[in-house]
């Protein structure tokens, strides 16, 4: 049975134009409810799933049976929701959709999506549920969303003599947004996570410059950073017409004139509330152990020390997680374990679901809701999916390549950067 009680909502009965695409992510479309007011779809966003480009032809109606609810919504309101104040959590519950209505809402977006998008995934036409949520981005006012990344430094205790050195001075986003920018990417640079974390009005206010002059310069191509006016995603192009009589300044206000007033909108919300510490404090104590410490201990307890970590283990059921999320919230100070020690089969399986559910919070986004006349404004964490324990493979060897990649530009001079500072530490 399902944790969430079965609704009777269904979109399907709504006009495909009634939903506005808003934006997208690596695994879901989320599109906002425009028609008219209605007493379950007002003020709510539809969050459908995604998939690669032509997978979704090979699998017949008849072959579609019916399907759980989407994991999102069970893990959010029953392992998240121990963790973060519900306050800030979006409201989420399933919706019953079908190929048809799916097929005309991706006609509807195709003009409005990336073009990067466009040309790697689609609305995954076989599901039979999708997911209703707050909408937190729609409507009148305006709201910002951020995806803070990692907020702290690894524990030195678990690191290599080869990495150690690297890994303490600079945080895992400036190392790999530092290296993204010199091969020519697009990357939030300049932008540290430990300032957004720190607590400090300078240190804070700092990075909301920072994110804010890497949107203008890429015209607004990097996921740190989106703006909605209106439920409406804009663009650096458009900030002075949509933004700047918001903020109560002239329409032609350069971006960097409108700095200060969006920096002024946003601190209070980031400094009082207490939303970015609890996620540093989540991502910190559940990745305790750094990928290397996981590796360590994993050839150590393990016979298969040559495979990934993890290695034909199966991925947490809800009740794995759950239990996992009242176990932690009842020790959060267990002691990390010298690195000469063995590791039980059941402590090992704690550290590794410890750093999937970290990966969670590093990779969520935060919303922030201003000005809107019917609303108070609001921090909102969203995108907190449970990983699969196959994605620690990646992560191993994208940690691998991100460090020494690093180091070595570092070394040779192709990069400069100064220390990050970890005001948790």
């Amino acid at each position: 049975m399902s944790l969430l009680q079965e609704t009777s909502h269904d979109p399907t009965t709504t006009a495909v134009t009634d939903w506005a695409y808003v934006s997208e992510g690596g695994a879901t479309m989320v599109f906002s409810y425009v028609g008219q007011k209605h007493p379950t779809f007002t003020h709510r966003v539809l969050r459908v799933r995604k998939v690669a480009l032509g997978h979704y032809d090979e699998v017949d109606d008849e072959e579609v049976k019916e399907e759980p609810d989407d994991p999102s919504i069970a893990f959010q309101n029953s392992v998240i929701a121990l963790l973060l104040p519900t306050d800030n959590l979006p409201k989420l519950e399933s919706v019953h959709v079908n190929r048809q209505w799916l097929r005309e809402l991706a006609l509807s977006a195709t003009n409005k999506r990336p073009e990067l998008r466009r040309l790697k995934d689609d609305i995954d036409l076989t599901r039979r549920k999708a997911v209703l949520a707050t909408d937190l981005v729609g409507g009148r006012g305006w709201a910002v969303e951020i995806k803070p990344k990692w907020a702290f430094l690894p524990n030195p205790a678990y690191l290599s003599s080869e990495t150690r050195e690297t890994k303490l001075r600079n945080c895992r986003f400036c190392m790999h947004s530092t290296r993204k920018t010199a091969e020519g990417e697009k990357a939030a640079l300049g932008y540290c996570p430990l300032d957004l974390f720190s607590g400090d009005k300078t240190r804070v206010s700092n990075a909301l410059a920072s994110l804010w002059n890497a949107w203008v310069r890429t015209e607004g191509h990097i996921n740190n950073l989106k703006i909605f006016v209106g439920g409406e995603l804009i663009q650096p192009k458009n900030v002075g017409e949509r933004l700047a009589p918001i903020l109560l300044i002239p329409q032609e206000s350069t971006p960097d004139e409108m700095l200060p007033a969006f920096q002024k909108a946003l601190l209070p919300l980031l400094i009082e509330s207490q939303l970015l510490a609890k996620l540093g404090t989540l991502q910190r104590t559940l990745d305790a152990l750094d990928i290397e410490g996981l590796r360590h201990f994993w050839q150590k307890s393990s016979t298969r020390t040559d495979g990934p970590i993890g290695a034909d283990s199966p991925d947490p059921s809800m009740i794995d997680w759950i239990e996992f999320a009242k176990d932690y919230s009842g020790n959060k100070t267990r002691p990390t374990p010298p690195l000469d020690s063995s590791m039980d089969d059941a402590t090992l399986r704690f550290y590794i679901m410890g750093y999937l559910l970290s990966a969670t919070f590093k990779d969520c986004s935060v919303i922030l809701r201003l000005s809107a006349k019917d609303m108070e404004d609001s921090i909102t964490a969203i995108d907190l999916d449970p990983k699969k324990i196959e994605r620690l493979e990646t992560w191993e060897n994208q940690d691998s390549r991100i460090v020494h990649g690093f180091r070595d530009a570092l070394r040779q001079g192709e990069v400069t950067i100064d220390p990050c500072s970890d005001a948790g530490r």
